[in-house]
């Protein structure tokens, strides 16, 4: 008895099976389907919101800044150099030109929510110019805080010694940068290049 019954359950179950495949297609053929240019517009979108470089930079552009104005005052108040108070002075104008730069260039995006295209291209140009703005950050005064750190810790250098040391440490930096974020170089190019061949879709 039970092996007559197995055939009916099998073929009841492939009927069911086919009726839900049946309506799932109906439904995506239902759906509003996007043009190649639309669906590579939605990928860019999600992509550059994806992209953890908003929070990750602005860390570290922080921290670096913070750090040296610290050491750079601690370094003034005990050697008393007008370098570290000039040096101090430099990175808060630095740090308060580039935080009003960006938070300007964020405001100006929210303005070409309307223009895809253009809101795409002002993502793009925010998120370079917040790579590069650490990027020279951490070159120009990377090795300064190296130096002071130094100069605290083992007694106050002189030029010379201050010079060479600030030149190691910006080679140091610079190949460091090279080498831990070139993937950050090459994500923004290939934005850069999916943004042009917007134009041919």
């Amino acid at each position: 008895m039970s092996e007559d019954s197995k055939p009916y359950n099998t073929e009841d179950k492939t009927l069911r099976l086919k009726e839900i495949i049946s309506e799932t297609e109906k439904q995506f053929n239902n759906e509003i389907r996007v043009s190649p240019g639309e669906a590579k517009r939605i990928e860019l979108i999600r992509k550059m919101k994806q992209d953890s470089d908003k929070k990750d930079y602005m860390i570290m552009f922080n921290i670096l800044m913070i750090g040296l104005s610290v050491v750079s005052l601690a370094h003034f108040a005990w050697f008393g150099t007008v370098f570290s108070l000039l040096c101090l002075m430099f990175c808060i104008l630095y740090f308060v030109f580039i935080r009003k730069r960006l938070t300007s260039a964020t405001l100006k995006l929210v303005e070409y929510k309307n223009n895809f295209d253009k809101y795409l291209w002002e993502g793009f140009y925010l998120k370079e110019m917040r790579y590069s703005a650490v990027k020279l950050a951490y070159f120009i005064f990377f090795p300064f805080l190296v130096v002071f750190i130094f100069d605290l810790l083992k007694g106050k250098s002189g030029w010379v010694e201050i010079w060479v040391g600030v030149l190691v440490a910006a080679s140091i930096s610079s190949v460091a940068w090279l080498i831990f974020f070139n993937d950050d170089k090459e994500a923004l190019e290939s934005i850069e290049s999916d943004l042009k061949s917007l134009e041919y879709l």
